[in-house]
């Protein structure tokens, strides 16, 4: 049963439709890490022999399950923050009124039970489940799928709104979340079969339960994969960019300190922030000098060299021209960060050689 939560929990996290940036999600996201931890150290067989031997209960088995049930919980409010729409309210306020119901009905039936899920009687060997047992796991099913089928309708919703890629991985992922629901769904119906008449034939389909178990490990394995190559790639993307127009930055920032926005944000957020402030560098670079009509690269580049230069010398500042030299991108980030970086490339090109020759 946390093969489910392990999953659930390894794909939202690597596929993030947008990150984590409010404290909020990051409690979901560590939540969710610390229940499925938790719930793999009370499925240890020496743990639960030795719990089971010391209480004379099942109480591995129900950490386990409530853990298990808490990190899935964390996951799928998780899931409903990171598709919600910017200023819209959460649309899962009956996320943890229900979880606490249902922590709340297996604990009460595990006392009732005095300490037991799956025996019958005695506290030593296992024997075949008894009805409340049968129930106390139903239940356990019950919010297990509803979390699942959840994550997967949230994923579904936000499929319109993403990128042709992201599209396709979020559709994988909810694929793999519906066979997930199959899944549990064929054990719950067995279960409770078994309620209804102790006496009946009906037993899982092995096939059914394979397949089902195999479609949901692939499809959220390969739909989480794709999203998460892709935010991988615009990570290092962002991260060269921020490098590479660091040299042009720091002259600019050097001189003119004051443009740099004094502010901490995501990697994104520096980016963006770093080509604002060349520009705004660049702005206050032409009361020393005119800029180039021309938009290339290169010759961009020599001017804010050859600008930076008198304005060391001490010439002084007049009224900025109000053009600052490239061409137009209409607010296009991308485009704009892409130019900058060609003129950076250059801008460091002089100064090495300047370097070279004053040294000389």
């Amino acid at each position: 049963m946390d093969w489910l939560a392990l999953i659930l929990l390894w794909g939202a996290s690597i596929s993030r439709i947008r990150p984590a940036r409010h404290s909020h999600e990051q409690r979901m996201l560590w939540g969710a890490f610390t229940g499925l931890a938790l719930s793999r150290v009370f499925s240890a067989a020496p743990i639960v022999a030795w719990m089971d031997t010391t209480t004379g209960t099942e109480l591995a088995t129900l950490l386990r399950h409530l853990t298990g049930l808490a990190s899935a919980t964390c996951l799928l409010a998780y899931v409903e923050a990171i598709t919600r729409r910017h200023g819209r309210p959460s649309r899962a306020r009956w996320i943890w009124p229900t979880a606490a119901v249902v922590v709340t009905v297996l604990t009460a039936m595990f006392m009732l039970r005095g300490g037991r899920i799956y025996w019958l009687d005695g506290a030593t060997s296992p024997h075949p489940t008894a009805t409340e047992g049968r129930i106390y796991l139903a239940v356990f099913d019950a919010w297990l799928m509803t979390c699942l089928a959840a994550a997967g309708w949230l994923f579904a919703g936000y499929i319109r709104l993403a990128p042709p890629l992201l599209r396709l991985g979020l559709a994988l992922s909810t694929l793999g979340m519906v066979a997930g629901v199959v899944n549990r769904a064929h054990v719950m119906i067995n279960n409770l079969a078994h309620l209804i008449d102790p006496a009946t034939s009906w037993r899982e389909i092995p096939v059914l339960h394979k397949t089902t178990f195999l479609i949901c490990i692939v499809g959220i394995t390969a739909g989480t994969s794709i999203p998460a190559w892709r935010a991988g790639a615009a990570r290092l993307r962002d991260m060269a960019a921020l490098r590479e127009l660091r040299p042009l930055w720091a002259g600019l920032t050097g001189q003119y300190p004051d443009v740099a926005l004094p502010m901490e944000g995501t990697l994104r957020e520096r980016l963006v922030r770093r080509v604002l402030e060349i520009r705004d560098g660049m702005l206050t670079l032409t009361t020393i000098s005119e800029p180039p009509r021309s938009e290339d690269p290169g010759e961009v580049a020599q001017w804010v060299a050859d600008a930076l230069q008198a304005a060391r010398a001490g010439r002084a500042p007049g009224i900025p021209s109000g053009t600052i030299p490239g061409p137009d991108f209409a607010g296009d980030i991308e485009k704009e960060t892409q130019w900058l970086r060609q003129v950076a490339a250059q801008f460091r090109q002089l100064s090495g050689r300047r370097a070279v020759s004053l040294g000389s």
